[in-house]
C-alpha cells in the first residue's frame, strides 16, 4: 500500500510533468537556456528567500550539513577509485566525481520532498505534520550543495583550469547567495518581509518551482540523445542510484547507534531520499562549457534522471519502514 501511494501521489505526478516537458519540446522546440535562467534567477531565489525567512531551523542544522559533507567526501573517494580502475584521464575523472558528488537537489529534490510529505502515507487527519521539517532539511541540503556545486563542481568541471579566485567570482554572481543573505538579514534584523510589496511576487514565484523545474527537465531530456550500453555511464548510474543510497542508509544507522539525536526520523528519511536523487544538471553544463567529456556528463544526467523513478520509490518505501 505504501509503495502504491508513493508511486501514485509522488512519482506519477512528477514524471507526468517531465513527460509534458518532453512532448512540448518535441512540438515547439523550447529554449532550455531561457527556462534555466528563469529558474536560476527568479524561481529558485524566490523559493529560497520565502522558505528561509519563514522556516525555524533546528539546532541540528550544523550536524545535517556535516552529514552532507561526509557523504560527498565518500562519493569523491568512490569516484576516484572507479577512475583509477577504469584508467580515466584527468578530465574524465573530474566528470565522474561531479556525477557522483552532486545531486539535482534544487529542482527534482525539492519537488520530490514537497510531493512525498504532502501525500499519503505522510498525511494524518488531512494534515501534513512532517512537511515543514522535511522541507527545512531539504533547504539546508539545497543551500549547502549549491555553494559547493558552483565552486568545487565548477572547478572540477573545468579540469582545474579555474583558479580559487575565479571560483569565488562565480559564487558572488550566484543569485541564491544574495537571496540567502537577504533572508537572514530580514530575520536577524527584525524586518517584516511579508509587509514588503514584493512578498506576494516572491511567494507566487517560489510556488512555481515544482512544475517549471519538472517541465524543464523533460525538455532537456528531449534534446539529449540516449546512448545505450555505455559501460562508464552504466557504472555511474548503478553507483548513483543504488550504491550511494545504501551508503547513506549505513551512515544513518551508524549515527543512530553512536550519535543518538543526530538524525530525527524525518531528517533521516529526507537524507536517504537526497541520496537517491539523480545527478545535478549543472555538471553537464560545466562539461559542455569546458569541453570536458560533455557526452559522458550529459548521459550521466539523463540516465540517472530517467532511472531515479525506481530508486526514489524503492528507497523511500524502505526508509518509511526502517526509519519512521
Amino acid at each position: 500500500m505504501i509503495f502504491f501511494d508513493i508511486v501514485v501521489h509522488t512519482m506519477l505526478p512528477l514524471f507526468f510533468l517531465v513527460g509534458v516537458g518532453y512532448f512540448l519540446d518535441k512540438k515547439f522546440h523550447m529554449d532550455i537556456k531561457t527556462m534555466s535562467k528563469m529558474i536560476f534567477f527568479l524561481i529558485v531565489p524566490s523559493f529560497l528567500f520565502t522558505n528561509i525567512y519563514t522556516t525555524q531551523f533546528p539546532s541540528t542544522s550544523l550536524h545535517i550539513v556535516g552529514s552532507l559533507l561526509l557523504f560527498m567526501a565518500i562519493s569523491f573517494l568512490l569516484a576516484t577509485i572507479v577512475g583509477k580502475i577504469r584508467h580515466y584521464d584527468q578530465g574524465m575523472m573530474a566528470s565522474c566525481r561531479n556525477a557522483l558528488m552532486f545531486n539535482n537537489t534544487g529542482n527534482l529534490g525539492v519537488a520530490v520532498i514537497l510531493l512525498i510529505f504532502s501525500h499519503s502515507p505522510f498525511v494524518i487527519d488531512g494534515q501534513t505534520p512532517y512537511l515543514q521539517e522535511a522541507l527545512t532539511v531539504q533547504i539546508i541540503f539545497f543551500v549547502s550543495q549549491s555553494i559547493l556545486l558552483n565552486t568545487l563542481g565548477l572547478y572540477q568541471g573545468a579540469r582545474g583550469h579555474y583558479t580559487p579566485r575565479d571560483a569565488l567570482s562565480v559564487i558572488l554572481h550566484m543569485p541564491i547567495v544574495y537571496a540567502f543573505l537577504a533572508a537572514l538579514l530580514c530575520r536577524w534584523g527584525g524586518f517584516d518581509a511579508k509587509s514588503f510589496f514584493l512578498w506576494p511576487v516572491l511567494e507566487m514565484s517560489g510556488k512555481c518551482l515544482l512544475p517549471v523545474a519538472m517541465v524543464s527537465i523533460g525538455a532537456q531530456l528531449s534534446q539529449t540523445k540516449i546512448q545505450l550500453f555505455n559501460r562508464d555511464v552504466e557504472i555511474v548510474c548503478g553507483m548513483k542510484l543504488f550504491v550511494m543510497p545504501l551508503v547513506g542508509l549505513t551512515m544513518i544507522f551508524i549515527a543512530n547507534r553512536f550519535l543518538p539525536g543526530l538524525f530525527t526520523p524525518i531528517s533521516a528519511l529526507v537524507f536517504l531520499i537526497y541520496c537517491t536523487i539523480p545527478t545535478a544538471v549543472n555538471t553537464s553544463l560545466y562539461a559542455i562549457e569546458f569541453d570536458n567529456h560533455p557526452d559522458y556528463a550529459t548521459q550521466c544526467v539523463l540516465n540517472t534522471t530517467v532511472l531515479s523513478c525506481i530508486s526514489i520509490t524503492v528507497f523511500t518505501v524502505l526508509g518509511k519502514y526502517l526509519l519512521l
